[in-house]
């Protein structure tokens, strides 16, 4: 595994930061979604990041759209822009590109990465949120369409997005088989609901979704009939991984406004950066930020080698989200009252953070996971 950044990473790097520094961090839309902001990402090609030529894409390896997507959450204050973002590319996009068929490919792909079409995953449901097999949206074949029904919640870009990867029970018993299908929010029979107000990342619309005799055509299977388990299971991976790398940038941004507040605050004759209490709390800050950004790399290297990083994955989600956390309060005890007044802004990265312990599989669910991996593993 080779850690050694290159001088064009580097330089893509600062492009990146100089692009959402100048278009993304407009204060009117830290807590609604725009468009135009959109549109700037997507005319800088950040959409296309890993995605062929053939298809508008830049062909970049994923360890170099690592380095991109941390830079991203460090020069933009917007967590909800760029989580409607990773969602588009990780988990709808990034699907198609590598398990849609080349009609599929040629229908939806140039669209997406242009971003004249914005994509989202559903899976959850109201009565099934980590546990995901227990769905109940089904899918029945009738002439050249699937047919379902069913609903599903809480769908990140639910009310902006024109292509959702859609699972759905397609054969049920003691061993359920599921299906993934690529739906069209102009398909007939699709209905969005209204945007669901949230604690945080209000920058990202999120609704429920239903489908009502929803006429899906029979080429819009995605991958195999049957055989979404292994689809539904790199979602996951890329989920875990590349919609918690720009929190790593987070991090870095907001450590770095509590070194400047260290040595400038001043309390009792002296900076407050003297006291060990805050220089303890800005060191774990470091060292949360240095050790995420290895198992970034970690899994950015075993995914650009094609292979499977479901248990990297899982750590990483777990440990980059409690350490975001932490970070986001620590930052608000070291401002103190300032910390806690809205001018300062803690309280909402403090409350777009707290999200992140729960999607993508709660944490406890990925100790789970952690757990059964390593008990059956023997050094």
């Amino acid at each position: 595994m080779n850690l050694e950044i290159t001088k064009e990473q580097k330089d893509l790097r600062k492009e990146v930061i100089n692009m959402a520094r100048h278009n993304l961090n407009n204060d009117e839309y830290l807590e609604k979604y725009s468009s135009e902001m959109f549109d700037k990402i997507a005319e800088f090609g950040l959409l296309g990041i890993t995605i062929g030529e053939e298809y508008g894409g830049l062909n970049e390896s994923y360890l170099t759209a690592a380095i991109v997507f941390e830079a991203l959450g460090y020069a933009c204050k917007n967590n909800g822009l760029i989580f409607v973002v990773n969602n588009h590319i990780w988990v709808s996009q990034n699907l198609i590109y590598l398990y849609g068929s080349k009609e599929l490919k040629d229908k939806y792909l140039l669209e997406m990465v242009e971003g004249k079409k914005i994509g989202a995953i559903a899976i959850t449901e109201a009565e099934s949120g980590t546990d995901a097999l227990s769905m109940r949206t089904v899918a029945k074949y009738e002439g050249d369409y699937y047919v379902l029904n069913g609903s599903k919640m809480f769908i990140s870009n639910g009310p902006i997005a024109d292509v959702f990867v859609v699972y759905a029970v397609t054969e049920d018993g003691p061993k359920k088989k599921y299906t993934a299908f690529i739906v069209e929010k102009s398909f007939e029979g699709f209905k969005a609901g209204p945007d669901i107000e949230k604690m945080g990342l209000g920058a990202c619309p999120t609704c429920e979704i239903i489908f009502n005799n929803c006429k899906v055509p029979k080429e819009n299977v995605l991958g195999s009939y049957n055989k979404a388990g292994l689809i539904m299971t790199q979602a996951l991976e890329w989920e875990r991984c590349y919609e918690f790398v720009p929190h790593i940038g987070v991090m870095q941004r907001i450590m770095e406004q509590c070194i400047e507040h260290a040595n400038t605050r001043k309390q009792f004759g002296k900076n407050i950066g003297e006291y060990q209490s805050i220089s303890h709390r800005i060191a774990e800050m470091k060292t949360a930020i240095e050790m995420s950004r290895l198992m970034m790399y970690k899994i950015a290297c075993i995914k650009d080698a094609k292979k499977s990083a479901y248990l990297e994955t899982s750590i990483f989600k777990l440990f980059v989200s409690e350490n975001y956390i932490k970070t986001c309060r620590d930052a608000m005890q070291i401002f103190g009252g300032y910390g806690y007044s809205k001018e300062y802004d803690f309280e909402r990265e403090l409350r777009d953070a707290l999200a992140c312990s729960i999607y993508s599989g709660t944490n406890e669910m990925q100790k789970n996971t952690i757990y059964s991996i390593a008990s059956m593993s023997v050094f």
